[in-house]
């Protein structure tokens, strides 16, 4: 048996419908995203995007990660700026992550993560994100990553409801001197 091939590339717009089902299946397995699917493709498609990778495994897309301008009304923006003092300009907003359930732990969240890391360092830009408090898994892989907890805030969403969230930075990366 052959390992599959797995690679992480930027987002094509033929990966969407396919990405789009992919997402169907993460939101009924982790309930993720809070808001739900009810147009999937339109979610992927975030207005502020700066760019977007795909996971592929053998061909397929399997999964992505968003890289967006962050805007002052993003709970990941408003914690930054308030702990920091610095910025909207300063940072960009990693989203709309997600993997298929049956190709998890093999690396390919960890490289998604990387590509976006990568190219928000080119941009000279630092990333912050929030993620529901409920989603263990995540925080875990987060943890992995360096990410630091900066704060912790309420998501609302839909008709006034809520969920408990933290927000994460990647710390810039320390540069030989």
């Amino acid at each position: 048996m052959t390992e599959p091939e797995r690679t992480v590339r930027e987002r094509q717009d033929g990966d969407l419908p396919v990405l789009a089902a992919v997402l169907e299946r993460v939101h009924a397995h982790d309930g993720y995203p809070v808001e739900g699917v009810a147009d999937p493709r339109a979610w992927l498609e975030h207005s502020h995007e700066i760019r977007s990778w795909t996971a592929i495994v053998d061909h397929v897309p399997v999964g992505q990660v968003t890289l967006t301008e962050a805007q002052p009304e993003d709970d990941a923006a408003r914690a930054w700026i308030e702990r920091t003092g610095g910025s909207v300009t300063d940072i960009a907003v990693m989203g709309r992550l997600f993997l298929d359930p049956d190709h998890r732990g093999v690396g390919l969240a960890g490289f998604l993560i990387l590509a976006l890391r990568h190219h928000a360092q080119v941009i000279s830009r630092t990333v912050v994100f929030d993620v529901m408090a409920k989603d263990a898994a995540a925080i875990h892989l987060y943890d992995r990553f360096g990410a630091e907890q900066i704060a912790e805030v309420t998501h609302h969403f839909g008709d006034g409801r809520t969920e408990p969230a933290l927000v994460y930075a990647f710390p810039a990366p320390k540069l030989a001197g």
